[in-house]
């Protein structure tokens, strides 16, 4: 068992120092959507069954998963629910819920296993993992869910597979996803003839928090956009062969930077750099959109070792660890929680109390 405290505190399994590709690829994700046949989806259901639908539920889960830590939502702070969301324990939705809901939550070995309870389907699990590893997290998903279906009886159709409160998520119910980061697509203008490209194979560009969030930080969010009529491992080979052709345009576009427009590239490294270590005051955007350049600069040594304050003993890759740890504790609940001892902050003072831990982790 683990507290939302600790677990906040603690390090995140993803990402965990510079991924795969040369930091191109962030971080991996598998969720199954799953209903449960004993109930209605959640806008034709009473409260009381929602309710009911959540403690069964969590029940279950728990039986199954004896390490795995549950929270019901309306327990937690709104500060609490923030910072899980932050995580992706939990997404946004849920997070600002007001009807019963849950979480059940399993950190692993460079994973994190949640499973989203009367999210917009009754159960949303999914396994998220640092770099490139959809394979390793669709076998733990699937495992998972084979043992709850000997205890629940999912909702299925013979010919259409599960059955969902989204057509979307009829079928498989999976999404599989790869977080990417791409700033040299971005900077050379390629970026949207790549996300059109992506749409043509029926796959969804997303944002760090998926559906409806805004692309932050030069991460973007690769996932099937189907889930009918093929395998999971078909849906998986599909967006696996798309990252492929992804990642090798942006270390291609990074390349040219590099022989083409070096001095540019060289000003937004360093013009972020002098930002984070000297501003007074970030705000969440700004803080992610210049950690992106810090984390290019790295990728192509723009901005070697002997920039970065780092202590006797560690290693080169630190310098990813230190950007990672940053990307997320700077974000505003965990801002709150970790360095305001919990205190709801006006945005400007919590602006200020951001930029002091910048300022802090980058040894300045």
């Amino acid at each position: 068992m683990i507290t939302v405290d600790a677990l906040i505190a603690g390090p995140c399994p993803w990402p965990d120092g510079p991924g795969d590709a040369q930091g191109v690829i962030l971080s991996s994700r598998v969720r199954l959507a799953r209903s449960w046949s004993d109930y209605a989806f959640h806008r034709k259901l009473s409260r009381a069954r929602q309710q009911e639908l959540t403690e069964r539920l969590v029940d279950h889960l728990i039986a199954v998963l004896p390490d795995a830590t549950p929270w019901h939502l309306a327990r937690l702070t709104p500060l609490e629910r923030g910072a899980l969301a932050e995580r992706q324990a939990i997404s946004r939705e849920l997070s600002a819920a007001k009807r019963p809901g849950a979480v059940v939550v399993e950190p692993g070995n460079g994973t994190l296993l949640a499973a989203m309870v009367n999210e917009e389907d009754h159960l949303r699990l999914q396994v998220i993992g640092s770099g490139l590893c959809l394979g390793h997290l669709l076998t733990k998903a699937i495992t998972v869910d084979q043992d709850l279906a000997k205890r629940v009886t999912w909702s299925a159709h013979p010919r259409y597979g599960h059955l969902n409160a989204c057509h979307t998520n009829l079928g498989t119910g999976l999404r599989a996803s790869v977080m990417l980061h791409l700033p040299a697509l971005a900077e050379t203008g390629e970026l949207k003839s790549i996300l059109r490209a992506c749409a043509k194979l029926h796959l969804a560009v997303r944002g760090q928090h998926g559906e409806g969030s805004e692309a932050a930080g030069h991460c973007y969010q690769i996932s099937n956009a189907r889930s009918l009529g093929h395998s999971e491992e078909d849906y998986l080979a599909v967006v696996l062969e798309a990252v492929q052709r992804v990642v090798a345009a942006e270390h291609l576009a990074r390349a040219q930077l590099l022989t083409k427009a070096r001095t540019r590239l060289e000003d937004k490294v360093f013009r972020a750099w002098g930002m984070l270590t000297s501003a007074r005051r970030l705000s969440t955007e700004e803080l992610l959109t210049e950690t992106s350049w810090l984390r290019l600069g790295v990728a192509l040594d723009v901005l070697g070792p002997h920039h970065w304050a780092i202590p006797t003993g560690l290693p080169a890759d630190h310098r990813w660890r230190v950007l990672d740890r940053l990307a997320l504790e700077a974000q505003p609940s965990h801002v709150q929680l970790l360095h305001a001892e919990g205190a709801d902050l006006e945005p400007a003072v919590r602006d200020e109390v951001r930029a002091d831990l910048v300022r802090r982790r980058l040894g300045v």
